[in-house]
């Protein structure tokens, strides 16, 4: 999507947060695209809602009132960027610093707004099962680098071009062969 078409989403949805959620240190709405965090994947649109907070410490008791005070605003402001921007995937809260911690993350919580139709579609037919799963840097640039070689337009679609490229091997087929085996096996005691 255009950077200019982005700007002027982002001015109007900047404002919300602060509507939606009076009281609260809201610092500023941003909307991200693929390329400007590692976490978001190619055509994935992501609001970032930062927050002020005073030290490191405050930071988790601050995620835990603002969610506990906002429960059902959370969830609206979901809707309302799903009807501004079906393309919106994520909401975020976390703090204008974004300190990381020992496990990668910093403080934040999220919220999915949305799923790609073509995603929905696949699950609704049976064609797909949903698995969450963590990668490192090395996995996601490897996942990048099928995007970008056009081998797949998604993070989910590299990862299935991959597990098709895998079946094809001869060793994959010799494990299946012996995993079977190993069932019988396993059936007969």
């Amino acid at each position: 999507m255009d950077r200019d078409v982005l700007d002027t989403v982002e001015r109007e949805i900047d404002s919300e947060p602060r509507a939606r959620f009076p009281g609260t240190a809201v610092r500023q709405a941003v909307l991200l695209q693929y390329g400007d965090d590692p976490e978001i994947g190619a055509g994935d649109l992501w609001v970032r809602v930062l927050f002020d907070a005073d030290g490191q410490e405050d930071r988790e008791p601050t995620l835990a009132a603002f969610r506990l005070a906002n429960n059902t605003a959370i969830d609206q402001f979901a809707v309302c960027l799903a009807e501004k921007l079906p393309e919106i995937r994520l909401v975020e809260y976390t703090f204008s610093d974004n300190p990381v911690t020992r496990d990668g993350h910093g403080s934040r919580m999220s919220n999915l707004v949305g799923e790609r139709l073509s995603d929905i579609r696949e699950w609704e037919h049976g064609e797909t099962t949903r698995e969450l799963t963590r990668l490192g840097p090395a996995g996601l640039e490897t996942l990048d680098t099928l995007i970008m070689a056009g081998a797949a337009a998604t993070r989910p679609e590299a990862i299935r071009w991959s597990l098709d490229r895998i079946r094809e091997r001869a060793a994959y087929q010799r494990l299946r062969e012996l995993r079977s085996e190993a069932d019988k096996l396993r059936n007969e005691f």
